[in-house]
This record gives structure tokens, C-alpha cells and sequence, in this order.
């Protein structure tokens, strides 16, 4: 079985959604957890700064979709 080299698409789509997970599960948002004043599109803050990092990994996992990220490139071409 041959390896398979990792592009640099490959590598930046990992590095973006490694990011956005590492957002969304940032324990920092907790501070905010008592206060009412900070308002993202007319959320709370934290479920504004959930769905502005949900709206992110969607536009993301879109971009590696379109792209056929995951799938090997064959010999001769980027036939699929």
C-alpha cells in the first residue's frame, strides 16, 4: 500500500477545523456564564459565540466537501 502525501489543502482544511473545535470547546466562555450584558445578534453571549463558531465549522466541512477533501488524488490525474 502506497502512502499517501498530505497537500497543503489538506493541511490548512485540518488546521481550520482544529481551531473551530478548539473554540468551541475553550472553557474561557464560562467567565460570561453569570452575565446577561454581552449580546452577539441578540443572543446571550455564549450561544452567540457558539453559533458564530457553528456557523464557521459548517462553512469549513462545506469548503473540504467541495474540494473532495479525504478522498486520494489517482495516478495520472484528479479523476474521481
Amino acid at each position: 500500500m502506497a502512502k499517501r502525501k498530505m497537500t497543503s489543502k489538506t493541511k490548512l482544511i485540518w488546521i481550520l477545523l482544529l481551531i473551530g473545535f478548539a473554540a468551541m470547546e475553550f472553557p474561557g466562555v464560562f467567565f460570561f456564564k453569570d452575565m446577561v450584558d454581552p449580546f452577539i445578534f441578540g443572543f446571550p453571549f455564549i450561544y452567540g459565540y457558539i453559533l458564530c463558531w457553528w456557523a464557521y465549522m459548517v462553512a469549513i466541512l462545506f469548503y473540504a466537501y467541495k474540494t473532495d477533501w479525504g478522498h486520494a488524488v489517482k495516478e495520472g490525474g484528479e479523476g474521481k
